[in-house]
């Protein structure tokens, strides 16, 4: 919403009251932090699992969080309260035959915009020591906690890349560095709220689609999806699509019998 308001849209455009009013009850979601890594060694040497781990320094996770959003960076950088962690290669059935004895982890958190937005108009790649550091930071705790998980892989690492907030706003254009696009908290869920974020804007023929529409994730952005191609159509495919799969069990139920 914010790069199609903001971005794609004439001053004038942007102006229309309707257009305003989502954009007043729109805020970002939080910037996200990756870590990318190759490995030497197949699953099953490094005991690799075709498994998504959410891996918490606690249970009471909402007060961590707040705790950990509202420390300083460095703090911060030490005090990670959240760790989504998964294999990619491991759960890709072609893996080994296309890339034998290798191996992939991809690391997902949250971390502030504000935390490294002094280094905003900075070069990609370019950005200097400090910035350097403070990733490398990020990266060094989290990895303490992934070493735990999967302690095989802690000398078998041959690649790895952490990306900052910075990192999204540059190769995916998320506007404060996001990866679930607007905030969907409580204020979001409201009913102005998503009686007013609909898929037919105020500009004739432009449609919003995606997570923004809807939820943040995937499904949600297919939900998105299925919303803005009804509006499109006149058609709602939600319904069709409940069609479809009352038919298709159908069909299969007797090709059973």
């Amino acid at each position: 919403i914010f790069n199609t308001y903001e971005r794609l849209l004439p001053p004038e455009a942007r102006a229309a009251p309707e257009i305003q009013s989502q954009l007043r009850m729109a805020t970002h979601g939080e910037g996200g932090f990756t870590i990318f890594i190759g490995l030497n060694g197949s699953k099953e040497e490094l005991g690799l699992e075709p498994t998504n781990y959410f891996m918490y320094r606690g249970a009471d996770l909402e007060g961590t969080m707040n705790r950990y959003l509202a420390s300083s960076r460095e703090e911060a950088a030490k005090n990670i309260p959240l760790l989504f962690v998964t294999c990619p290669s491991a759960k890709d059935p072609t893996w080994e035959m296309r890339h034998p004895g290798k191996s992939t982890l991809a690391i997902v958190t949250f971390a502030k915009y504000e935390w490294f937005e002094e280094w905003k108009d900075k070069q990609v790649n370019k950005r200097g020591e400090d910035y350097e550091e403070l990733k490398k930071t990020f990266v060094d705790h989290a990895m303490q906690a992934v070493f735990k998980l999967y302690p095989r892989i802690e000398d078998r690492i041959e690649y790895i890349s952490g990306g900052t907030p910075l990192t999204n706003q540059h190769y995916i254009a998320s506007p404060k560095g996001e990866i679930y696009g607007m905030d969907h908290g409580i204020a979001r869920l409201q009913a102005e709220a998503i009686a007013a974020v609909r898929a037919q804007t105020a500009v004739p023929n432009l449609y919003l689609t995606g997570q923004d529409l809807c939820l943040g994730g995937f499904m949600g952005a297919l939900q998105g999806a299925l919303i803005c191609a009804s509006a499109v159509l006149n058609r709602n495919l939600f319904l069709a699509v409940a069609q479809l799969r009352k038919r298709t069990k159908a069909t299969g139920t007797k090709k059973g019998e």
